[in-house]
């Protein structure tokens, strides 16, 4: 997520220094099987409640990412996002960094005007990155991938980003591929945000979309042939049975639809908060209908690995 009083979101990231994140404040040190969880002293209530929350937490996101993948990871927690941004190289406004190929991340408890981050929401983003990361054998990645991945994975509802990115379809328009790539590594906190809420909501298109029939199945088969090495627009081919532009024009196809409310919003005829239930709602639909259909697909996977584990059991 991007940092900016103008759009109250904490920043995130996928990236930083190649050579990890030091913070000499984080002295303090909690482990939990393959966690490590260094903290600043001063954080050790917030830092006890991580490591309650961390199991469950990685368990949530990698369920629809993947069946199962290492939980080896390296957190850094630090007080305020200055430090985050010192120890990875990254702008300013970022509050939560994930180098995924390593396992490290880094988040904040503030973000840079003072005011205290959602954590859950903050490291359940930068466990995603790992876990994407691994869930596709460390795949070379787009950027909008990657961050639409994790923001939707994440869950939660963001009028936030709705607002950003209805603004930018009856605006200036939504960048393209290339140009959200570039808005991901500038320093430009608008601009960041407008990519953000875009690549959200175009992972949230893609995961509901199916040319299987099968809710969520068609994100998974992608997921398993990025694994397997294929190059990423053959990938989408292969899932969707479209190609990646046919189903980003399909996505940009419908945004003015979804977003009709914008312009009474703009103008000052509706309050927002009278729109608000009907957000929420149609948020909320999207959600079951993805949640059903991943519940499905995990109740297939348990059966088929039944079926392979009663197999072996008889032939030995």
């Amino acid at each position: 997520m991007v940092w900016m009083l103008a759009f109250a979101a904490p920043a995130l990231a996928s990236t930083g220094k190649p050579e990890g994140f030091a913070v000499e404040q984080a002295s303090s040190q909690i482990v939990l099987g393959k966690v490590t969880l260094r903290y600043e002293p001063e954080l050790a209530d917030d830092a006890e409640m991580l490591a309650q929350s961390i199991p469950q937490w990685w368990s949530e996101i990698e369920r629809p990412l993947a069946r199962d993948v290492d939980d080896r990871v390296r957190i850094t927690f630090v007080n305020h996002s200055g430090r985050v941004a010192e120890a990875t190289g990254m702008p300013q406004w970022v509050a939560g960094v994930a180098r995924p190929e390593a396992g490290d991340i880094v988040i904040a408890r503030h973000a840079p005007d003072g005011s205290r981050t959602d954590l859950e929401r903050l490291l359940k983003h930068e466990m995603a990155h790992v876990i994407l990361h691994r869930a596709t054998g460390g795949a070379e990645l787009p950027r909008w991938f990657h961050e639409g991945m994790a923001e939707s994975v994440t869950g939660g509802i963001s009028l936030t980003r709705a607002q950003t990115l209805a603004a930018a379809v009856f605006g200036p328009g939504v960048p393209d591929l290339a140009k959200l790539e570039q808005h991901f590594r500038g320093s430009d906190g608008a601009d960041a945000a407008v990519a953000y809420a875009a690549a959200r909501d175009l992972v949230e298109f893609l995961r509901s979309r199916d040319a299987q029939g099968a809710q969520g199945a068609s994100m998974r088969q992608l997921l398993a042939e990025l694994r397997r090495g294929t190059d990423f627009e053959a990938a989408f081919v292969r899932a969707y049975d479209a190609s990646l532009p046919d189903l980003v024009g399909q996505w940009r196809g419908g945004l003015r639809g979804r977003f009709v409310w914008y312009p009474m919003i703009a103008s000052g005829g509706v309050p927002f908060a009278l729109l608000m239930p009907l957000v929420f709602a149609a948020w909320l639909r999207r959600r079951r209908e993805l949640a059903r259909g991943w519940a499905r697909l995990e109740r297939e996977d348990e059966i088929e690995r039944a079926a392979m584990a009663g197999g072996a059991f008889g032939m030995a």
